[in-house]
C-alpha cells in the first residue's frame, strides 16, 4: 500500500524527535528560570498577579496593543485570588455559533483543560468521565481510539475541531486537547454524515494565543509509567502566533506481556490582521507502539474467576519462531481554518480537514464466548494492516438579519467528505487457549486468509439554521440539512457494491428564558448517518436513521458560576450497523433500537475557591425489533444508573495547596447482546492533591483508590467477545513549570 508512513524510518525519527524535544525542554526551562531570576528584584513573589491560564477562552484574552500610556500608581502589596473555573458559557465549535449554552435548545456539556489537569487525564477515554449519559468503552486492542457509549448507543465516530474523527485507527494523545465538547442525541441538521447518533464528543485543539508562555511537565506512574509534555506559545509579532504541543510516554501497564511507548507532536500557527480577518492551521502527528494487542479477558459468564493480569492471546514466544501480538498506530491531521469579517453583521468561514490513520497488527480474538469445558479457539490475524482516510471541507455565513423587530441568528454553509477504510488483509491461524491453565500450548492451525477489502462514503451537504429571537425571552430554533450520500465496497480484485441515497434531517427547537436564572429548552430532530462498512459481500448499507424529542431545563444555581442541566429524552435508532454474529470481521444491518432516559449536570465552583463537576443519568437502552437480536434485550453496556462528583479545594490556610477528589459509579449492565450475563456494579475513588510555589507545580493523583475490580464493555465491532479488566489502584505524580 502506497503510504508516506511504510516509508519513514519510524523507529529512527522517534528517537531523535525525543532527543530533540528533550533538548528544547531543557533549553526553554534555562532560559525561563533566568528570565525569572532576572526579574526577581523587581517583583516579589508575594505581589505578583497570577497571569491568566494558557486554556482560558480566547474571545476573553486582550490582543497586544501599543498606545496604552504607562500610569504610575502607589505601589501596593496584591496577593491575587484563585481565578479557576469549571464552567464554560458556550461552545462555539460544536455549535457553531457563539450562543450562550443557556439559550442553546440541546443538551451541550463542555469538560474544559482545567477540569482535565485537576482529574491527571493522560488517556482519551477518561476525558468524560463526569459527564452524564457518557461511558467509555474499551477500545481496538489498547489502540486508545475514541470508543464511547452516548445515550445508549456505542460511538466510534466523534470530532476533532468540528470535522469527523473516525475512532477505530486514529490514535491521538490528550496533550494537545484544549478542551472537550460533548453534544447529546443526533445532530444531522449541522453534521450530516459524521455518523454519530447518540451525540458527538468534540475534542478541541490547542490553538495559538496573543500572549508569550510555556510549560514544561514530567510524570512518574505506577508500572513503569514516564511521561512528558511541552507546552509553548510565542506571539512572533502583532498580527502572527505560534504554538506547538508536544508529548512522549512509555509505561508497561499492569497487563502481562503488554507495554506501549508514544509520542505526539502538534504544532499551531495563526496570522489574525486584528480587523476581521484570521487564518490558522493546527498539525498533529501521533504515534503509538505496543506489545500486545490487548482486547482483555474472553466474555464468558465466569469473566470474574479469570486472570485480570494475563494476556489471552498469541505471547511472544508462545510458539518458536513466531513473534506475538503488536499493534502500530500512526496518525496525522492537518486543519485549516479561515474566518473574514464581511461586515458587522456578516462572517465567512471556510475549513477543511485531512487525517490519515493507520494501524499495522497482529491480533488475537476469541472466535466466540462459548467454551468447551475451560478450553476457547482463538483466532490470529498476522501483519494486519487497516487504515483510514478523511478528508472534510466546508464553507459557512454567520450573520445577522431582521424582520420587523424580529432578531433571525442565521447558518449557511455546505461541506463535502470523503472516508475511505481499507485492510490489505492478513494471514489467520487458529490456537486454542485454556482460560485457567497458561502452560496449555495448542497448535497454530494455518486457516483462509482474509481478503484485503475497501469501503469508501462520500457526503455532499447543504444546511441552515436560523435562531429567532421570537421575544427577548423566547428563542426558536429551525434547521434543515440535505445530504447526499455516495457509498461503494471493494474486495481484492475488483468493486463489488455501490449505493446512493439522498436524506432530509430537520431540527426543531425552543429555549424559553423563564427568569434571569432559569431557561427551559425542547427540541425534536430526525439525523442519517452513512453506513460505510465491510458486508463480506456485493451488499452496501442504507444510512442510519435517528429520532430525538428532548426536554428538559437549565438553572444558574450561582450566578456565573455554577450550572445545572436537567434533561429527558427519548431516542430512536434504526438501520443500525454492527457486528456479523457469524463472522466478528463482517458487519450487518440490524433493526430498531430505543433509549430513554433523564439526565443530570451540575457544573462550576461552588465558592471561588471550590471547584465541582457532579452528573447523574437513568437509562433505559433496548432492541426493539431485530432479525438478529431478541426484541427486549437490553443493549450491552448500558447501566440503568450511573453517577459522578468531582470536587477540587483551593486552601485559604495553605495558599497554593490545593486538595480533591471524585466517586464514579456504575450500575450493573448487560455484558453482551444477546443478553447472557450482566457485569457487576461498582464504585471507583479517585483523589488529587497538588501545590503550587511561583512557577512550579506538584501534583498528585491516585486512581481507583480502594482498588476496586471492574470491567468494561463494548458493542463496536469485535469487542461484545472481550471485556477490559479494571487498572488496580495506580499512582502518578507530576511535576510542571510554567514560564
Amino acid at each position: 500500500m502506497n503510504n508516506i508512513f511504510s516509508r519513514q524510518p519510524i523507529g529512527r525519527f522517534t528517537r531523535m524527535l525525543s532527543r530533540l524535544a528533550l533538548v528544547s525542554t531543557l533549553g526553554l526551562t534555562f532560559a525561563s528560570s533566568a528570565k525569572a531570576n532576572d526579574s526577581s528584584d523587581r517583583i516579589a513573589p508575594t505581589e505578583a498577579v497570577e497571569q491568566p491560564s494558557a486554556t482560558a477562552d480566547k474571545q476573553s484574552l486582550l490582543k497586544p496593543t501599543h498606545s496604552t500610556p504607562a500610569i504610575d500608581l502607589p505601589s501596593t502589596s496584591v496577593v491575587a485570588p484563585p481565578i479557576s473555573s469549571y464552567i464554560t458559557p458556550s461552545s462555539s465549535s460544536t455549535t457553531r455559533t457563539d450562543t450562550p449554552l443557556k439559550d442553546y435548545p440541546a443538551s451541550i456539556q463542555v469538560v474544559p483543560n482545567e477540569l482535565l489537569k485537576d482529574r491527571g487525564v493522560t488517556r482519551i477515554d477518561q476525558v468524560a468521565d463526569t459527564v452524564s449519559g457518557v461511558h467509555a468503552e474499551a477500545n481496538y486492542g489498547g489502540n486508545s481510539g475514541t470508543f464511547f457509549n452516548i445515550r445508549g448507543f456505542s460511538e466510534s465516530n466523534g470530532l476533532r475541531d468540528g470535522f469527523r474523527n473516525y475512532g477505530y485507527y486514529a490514535y491521538r494523545d490528550v496533550q494537545n486537547i484544549d478542551q472537550v465538547e460533548i453534544f447529546k442525541g443526533p445532530a444531522g441538521a449541522l453534521y450530516g454524515g459524521i455518523g454519530a447518533i447518540g451525540g458527538y464528543i468534540n475534542t478541541v485543539s490547542k490553538r495559538p494565543e496573543w500572549s508569550d508562555f510555556g510549560e514544561v511537565g514530567g510524570t512518574v506512574g505506577s508500572y513503569g509509567m514516564g511521561r512528558s509534555t511541552l507546552d509553548i506559545n510565542r506571539v512572533l509579532s502583532d498580527d502572527l502566533s505560534v504554538r506547538l504541543n508536544a508529548s512522549a510516554e512509555r509505561d508497561s501497564t499492569f497487563r502481562d506481556d503488554t507495554r506501549d511507548h508514544s509520542w505526539s507532536f502538534a504544532p499551531a500557527v495563526t496570522w489574525d490582521n486584528h480587523e476581521g480577518t484570521s487564518v490558522t492551521l493546527l498539525s498533529e502527528y501521533n504515534h503509538l507502539n505496543r506489545d500486545g494487542f490487548d482486547f482483555g479477558v474472553p466474555a464468558v459468564a465466569n469473566y470474574r474467576e479469570l486472570s485480570k493480569t494475563r494476556y489471552y492471546g498469541l505471547s511472544k514466544g508462545l510458539y518458536a519462531g513466531v513473534d506475538g501480538d503488536y499493534g502500530i498506530n500512526d496518525t496525522l491531521s492537518e486543519t485549516l481554518l479561515f474566518e473574514h469579517q464581511l461586515s458587522d453583521a456578516w462572517k465567512l468561514r471556510l475549513a477543511g480537514q485531512y487525517v490519515y490513520a493507520r494501524q499495522r497488527s497482529t491480533q488475537s480474538f476469541p472466535n466466540s464466548t462459548s467454551t468447551t469445558g475451560n478450553l476457547l479457539e482463538y483466532s490470529v490475524y498476522s501483519d494486519a494492516d487497516e487504515s483510514s482516510r478523511q478528508f472534510g471541507s466546508r464553507a459557512e455565513l454567520v450573520g445577522e438579519v431582521f424582520t420587523g423587530d424580529v432578531k433571525h441568528q442565521l447558518l449557511i454553509g455546505t461541506d463535502y467528505s470523503i472516508q475511505k477504510i481499507a485492510s490489505a488483509g492478513s494471514q489467520v491461524s487458529t490456537m486454542t487457549l485454556d482460560l485457567t491453565n497458561p502452560g496449555y500450548v495448542s497448535g497454530l492451525t494455518p486457516a483462509d486468509p482474509l481478503n484485503g477489502h475497501q469501503s469508501q462514503g462520500k457526503d455532499y451537504g447543504v444546511y441552515a439554521q436560523d435562531l429567532i429571537g421570537l421575544t427577548p425571552a423566547v428563542t426558536l430554533q429551525v434547521a434543515l440539512r440535505a445530504d447526499r450520500f455516495v457509498n461503494s465496497a471493494k474486495e481484492t480484485g475488483g468493486d463489488t457494491g455501490r449505493g446512493q441515497q439522498s436524506t432530509l434531517s430537520p431540527r426543531l427547537g425552543v429555549a424559553w428564558q423563564a427568569t434571569d436564572n432559569t431557561s427551559y429548552f425542547a427540541d425534536w430532530s430526525i439525523s442519517h448517518s452513512p453506513n460505510v462498512g465491510h458486508s463480506g459481500s456485493n451488499v452496501t448499507y442504507a444510512a442510519e436513521v435517528a429520532e430525538q424529542f428532548e426536554v428538559g431545563f437549565k438553572h444558574e444555581l450561582i450566578k456565573d458560576r455554577l450550572d445545572a442541566n436537567v434533561a429527558v429524552f427519548n431516542l430512536d435508532r434504526n438501520h443500525i450497523l454492527t457486528t456479523d454474529p457469524d463472522n466478528p470481521l463482517l458487519q450487518v444491518l440490524t433493526g430498531k433500537q430505543r433509549s430513554q432516559g433523564v439526565e443530570l449536570d451540575i457544573t462550576g465552583n461552588i465558592t471561588p475557591r471550590w471547584k465541582t463537576a457532579a452528573s447523574y443519568t437513568y437509562t433505559v437502552a433496548k432492541v426493539r425489533s431485530d432479525s438478529n437480536y431478541p426484541t427486549g434485550d437490553v443493549l450491552s453496556g448500558v447501566p440503568r444508573n450511573s453517577a459522578s462528583l468531582w470536587t477540587a479545594y483551593q486552601l485559604e490556610s495553605i495558599e497554593g495547596l490545593q486538595l480533591g477528589g471524585g466517586v464514579y459509579y456504575v450500575g450493573s449492565r448487560e455484558a453482551t447482546l444477546p443478553n447472557t450475563f450482566e457485569l457487576s456494579s461498582y464504585v471507583r475513588t479517585d483523589m488529587m492533591a497538588s501545590y503550587k510555589v511561583g512557577s512550579w507545580t506538584t501534583q498528585l493523583n491516585v486512581f481507583n483508590l480502594f482498588d476496586r475490580e471492574y470491567y468494561t464493555g463494548g458493542t463496536a465491532a469485535t469487542f461484545d467477545y472481550t471485556l477490559m479488566p479494571s487498572p488496580p489502584r495506580t499512582v502518578q505524580l507530576t511535576e510542571t513549570y510554567r514560564f
